[in-house]
């Protein structure tokens, strides 16, 4: 998160607890999910009062098992559901763009782009300000692919950008090497980007 202090360590922090979270619970549903989130929390709050810094992480994520997927996020990421290269959906980040944007303020996004960096949700140590959001893809299929993405990804290339290059390539693995190649030189920000499928 830009303006904050180890976000790095945070990243990693946020993660690995609320992977640890999910680990242990026989249910994963939207409440186990947030109860996760909300165990993030304290520990970056903890981890901001030893380090006396203002620091914190957003967060997408997806649980898959063989009948459907859950996606969810708190911050700027964007998920992507694609099948046969197809995008079907996305995630809308949680930024002040959008929210003005959604609450009928302005209509025209390039009136308020300008905040399209303003997160709105994150985990910082305030439970109040990292709900989570969800879509479900159900049943799922064979051919559906799955893109989580930062910030650092999707303001170089939209869902429309990967399914072109999805579509002109052979394989995911090329087209991810070529969506590598062109944020190596035009990402202005670190980047982040994974994909899920079902068994791999």
């Amino acid at each position: 998160m830009g303006g904050y202090e180890k976000g790095e360590i945070a990243a990693k922090l946020v993660a690995e607890s609320v992977f640890t979270f999910l680990s242990h619970t026989s249910e994963k549903g939207e409440m186990e999910i947030q109860q996760a989130i909300n165990k993030a929390n304290l520990v970056i709050k903890q981890f901001k009062q030893t380090e006396e810094i203002k620091s914190g992480a957003t967060i997408g994520g997806v649980l898959m098992n063989a009948e459907r997927a859950k996606a969810f996020w708190v911050g700027d990421v964007k998920i992507f559901h694609f099948r046969n290269d197809v995008l079907l959906q996305e995630s809308n980040p949680h930024n002040l763009m959008n929210e003005v944007i959604s609450n009928g303020a302005i209509e025209n996004p390039d009136q308020v782009s300008r905040y399209k960096h303003v997160v709105t949700r994150s985990i910082q140590g305030d439970v109040k300000s990292s709900q989570v959001e969800f879509f479900e893809v159900n049943p799922i299929k064979e051919s559906d692919l799955l893109v989580i993405c930062s910030d650092g990804v999707h303001d170089i290339i939209d869902g429309l950008g990967l399914q072109h290059v999805m579509n002109k390539s052979n394989s995911l693995e090329i087209a991810i090497g070529e969506i590598e190649s062109r944020l190596k030189k035009e990402a202005k920000d670190n980047y982040s980007l994974v994909t899920a499928q079902i068994g791999i």
